[in-house]
């Protein structure tokens, strides 16, 4: 398997998007990003690796880091002023890399995280 499909809010609705981050997985043939469709849908990314060897260090180190960005893309924080709204949309992006990383199952990915929840 060499992609990871990250999920986040539509426009609509926050319920549903974590229950949509639920339901996020791998899936070898994806093929592109689908938005939302529906008010119950939810945006979400395709996280390509089949270019990176995750049974390295920098490997894993590299599919982490476009999750991550996967996850601030699908869940945006876009007005720090309003805290309940960026509280939820961070704890989007924590289910969201949280989902991401289980279902790649690697190892050294796993640990990296780890790592970042405890300083994150």
């Amino acid at each position: 398997m060499t992609t990871a499909d990250i999920h986040g809010p539509s426009d609509r609705g926050l319920r549903a998007a974590l229950a949509a981050i639920a339901g996020c997985m791998v899936a070898a043939g994806a093929s592109s990003a689908g938005a939302a469709t529906s008010p119950t849908d939810a945006l979400s990314i395709v996280v390509r690796y089949a270019d990176l060897d995750i049974t390295t260090k920098q490997g894993a180190s590299a599919l982490y880091r476009r999750i991550t960005v996967a996850a601030k893309h699908v869940c945006p924080v876009t007005d720090n002023r309003d805290l309940q709204r960026s509280s939820e949309m961070s704890s989007c992006q924590q289910q969201a890399i949280a989902r991401a990383v289980h279902t790649v199952s690697s190892p050294l990915l796993a640990a990296l995280y780890a790592a970042n929840a405890k300083h994150g």
